[in-house]
């Protein structure tokens, strides 16, 4: 990984600018807080985002600001990839909004996590680290600031191999052993569950035995009974034939008493149908002397004609009376017209039509014509009065007369319903005498059945005894059946539940052997994870830790002694990694160190550290890049000389130094110098 670009808006004490990574070494050159460490940390957020309060958006967002950004290009793998990261100011938080990543000029917009796992899949670092919030190898690989180097030079000899384990990606191991140590535990547990479970396996086996034996038993109770049963079945065959037989004679018997009482049934019916006949006939021929008495002689003579005739006359009558009627309607009318004419003479003085003067004697003229007229309108309507009348006395003649007619029609008619009705009674009488008849001959047929019925009872009277008796036979059987099969059914169903059970049993102790067999199996898991598996991951952790440390050990005392050439101050690693200082063939702590010496002690614990990851770990690609930030505190000038040679043996293709020291701008590639002025840092050209 070589970094190439990086562009800040807002961030810190930048507000826009934009800086060139050249390979090669170079040195980021400033004044004390002119804004050097916050390129690397700005570096740091563009790959990894915030990392709670180590790397807060509130200690990169420029204060005032609301937004604020990172775009960082790098080649990897001969990709170019532009990963761009931004800040937002919230109410009462800075929080990361979504980004960008373009990798080869394919663009993607993404979440911080997604642009985390992106930069972790190209770094090649482990997938486990997306929701860590230190990243421990970029830390001690790419960029360690010299403060915290410090710290771990420091810190208890626990928390350091804890921290290294982490490091090197060797932490698993022990993760891998308590794990193991889980394993086990559970293992134990289980064993012991088990164990109880198992505890009345031999008592289960003894009472499958004993179930097994029941059930030979029932067997050969069973075997007993089937004959038994079917003999008893065979004699119950022959019994229900004798008994249909006698079922057979008890139904006949049955059926002629019944048809006898049918019989009985029938003749009282047929008996009292023939009394309630003649009585019927009686009453009928009382009737018809009655009827005949009461027909009269009446002629049907031309009345209903003559009806007709007279009401032809009376429509007539009628309509002369509505003429004679419309003839005094139109004389009044024309009389009350000419008295209209005369009047409006009378009162006329000039003509409406000419305008003339009327005269008097036209006048006259005028009311004499219509004085004519009106005495031959009273005329006229005097006559046609006096025919109105007549008419009229006519029209009441001939409706009384349709009236007289009409009575005698009623009369004919109620008549010929007395004739109609005697003619009824007359047919009712023949048809009773015939059916009296029918009676008689019906009767005489039902005697004669009677007999015969009578004697088929006879001869069927001891049938009923006969019948008991078998029925009794059968029953009787039939309970012998009942007990034998009652008895079967009893040992089917006892040795149905003793099979069950012993299924139950069964299948309980070939879960309690499968479970004794698990046991077995969970012991030797638990013997191989005790005396092989955990002995083995330790040995694998000792060895790599070993390796390790040789590495470790020897690039420390190498590059120590290159920073600090004093014979009387030697430097070691124990096993723990943590160093040892022998001053004068005296131990001594790492404290009592001078502060170059201390510096010194931790650069070279930092380029040890990075050389002996990058070894273990050959799937990370940030090999190419080292970052020191201010890796040269409290050395003298000789000590600054020393550095250029440690620095020439890493050999790193990309080495970013971050320092005011201005002794290291005679030994790197390239130099980017920072100025702050007015809380605002930029580069100067």
């Amino acid at each position: 990984m070589l970094i190439k670009q990086i562009k800040l808006e807002n961030i810190r004490s930048y507000t826009n600018q934009v800086i060139n990574f050249p390979s090669g070494s170079l040195l980021l050159s400033g004044d004390i807080g002119s804004g050097k460490s916050t390129i690397l940390l700005a570096i740091e957020f563009a790959l990894f985002g915030t990392r709670g309060k180590q790397l807060s958006g509130a200690s990169l967002l420029r204060n005032g600001k609301n937004k604020g950004s990172v775009e960082l290009k790098f080649a990897i793998d001969s990709k170019e990839v532009i990963i761009k990261r931004t800040l937002k100011r919230k109410k009462e938080s800075i929080a990361q909004e979504t980004g960008y990543i373009v990798i080869d000029s394919i663009k993607k917009d993404a979440t911080a996590i997604e642009l985390k796992t992106a930069v972790l899949d190209l770094l090649g670092y482990p997938k486990e680290l997306l929701n860590k919030t230190k990243n421990l190898i970029y830390r001690f690989t790419v960029y360690t600031p010299q403060e915290e180097m410090k710290h771990i030079l420091l810190e208890s000899a626990g928390e350091r191999l804890d921290t290294l384990r982490k490091v090197f990606g060797i932490d698993k191991y022990k993760r891998i052993n308590q794990n193991a140590d889980i394993i086990i535990k559970e293992i134990k547990s289980r064993i012991k569950e088990m164990d109880a479970s198992i505890l009345d396996l031999e008592e289960k086996q003894r009472i499958k035995s004993g179930k097994e034996k029941e059930i030979l038993e029932i067997d050969n109770k069973m075997g007993q009974l089937a004959p038994e049963l079917e003999k008893t079945s065979k004699e119950i065959i022959e019994q229900k034939k004798k008994l249909d037989s006698a079922e057979a004679s008890v139904k006949r018997f049955n059926e002629a008493n019944k048809k006898l009482s049918v019989l009985e049934t029938d003749l009282n019916n047929k008996l009292e149908q023939r009394k309630r006949n003649s009585e019927k006939i009686k009453a009928l021929e009382k009737e018809i002397d009655r009827i005949e008495k009461e027909i009269k002689e009446v002629k049907e003579n031309d009345a209903i004609s003559r009806i007709k005739e007279k009401e032809d006359e009376v429509k007539l009558m009628r309509n002369t009376i509505k003429a004679i009627e419309k003839k005094i309607s139109e004389f009044n009318a024309n009389k009350s017209n000419s008295n209209v004419i005369k009047n409006q003479i009378a009162k006329l003085d000039k003509c409406p039509t000419c305008h003339q003067n009327v005269s008097e004697e036209y006048k006259k003229r005028i009311s004499d014509e219509n004085d004519a007229k009106i005495r031959e309108f009273d005329e006229n309507i005097k006559n046609h009065n006096k025919q109105l009348n007549d008419a009229e006395e006519k029209l009441k003649s001939f409706e009384k007369e349709i009236e007289e007619l009409r009575k005698k029609e009623t009369e004919i008619k109620i008549n010929a319903i007395r004739i109609k009705n005697l003619k009824e009674k007359e047919d009712d009488v023949e048809q009773l005498n015939k059916q009296q008849e029918d009676i008689k001959k019906k009767i005489g047929m039902i005697n004669i059945e009677k007999i015969a019925l009578n004697k088929e009872i006879g001869d069927l009277k001891d049938i009923s005894k006969e019948f008991s008796k078998q029925r009794e036979i059968l029953d009787g059987l039939n309970e012998k059946q009942k007990k034998i099969e009652i008895e079967k059914a009893g040992l089917e169903q006892g040795g149905l539940q003793i099979e069950k059970s012993l299924n139950e049993l069964k299948s309980e102790i070939e879960n309690k052997l499968a479970v004794k067999k698990r046991i077995n199996m969970q012991r030797q898991i638990q013997d191989w994870l005790s005396e092989f598996f955990v002995k083995l991951v330790s040995e694998i952790e000792k060895n790599i830790m070993v390796n390790a440390h040789l590495q470790f050990n020897e690039l420390f005392e190498q590059w120590f002694n290159i920073l600090i050439e004093d014979e009387a101050i030697s430097i070691r690693l124990d096993e723990n990694f943590s160093p040892i200082v022998e001053q004068n063939s005296y131990e001594a702590s790492i404290e009592h160190l001078s502060g170059g010496e201390r510096t010194a002690a931790a650069l070279a614990y930092r380029l040890a550290l990075n050389k002996v990851i990058n070894d273990l770990m050959t799937g990370i690609k940030t090999r190419d890049l080292i970052i020191l930030d201010e890796p040269t505190d409290g050395f003298s000038t000789e000590q600054l000389d020393k550095v250029r040679d440690v620095l020439e043996q890493i050999n790193a293709n990309q080495l970013i130094i971050v320092s005011h020291e201005s002794k290291i701008e005679s030994f790197v590639d390239n130099i980017i110098r920072i100025n702050k002025n007015e809380h605002i840092s930029s580069i100067l050209q």
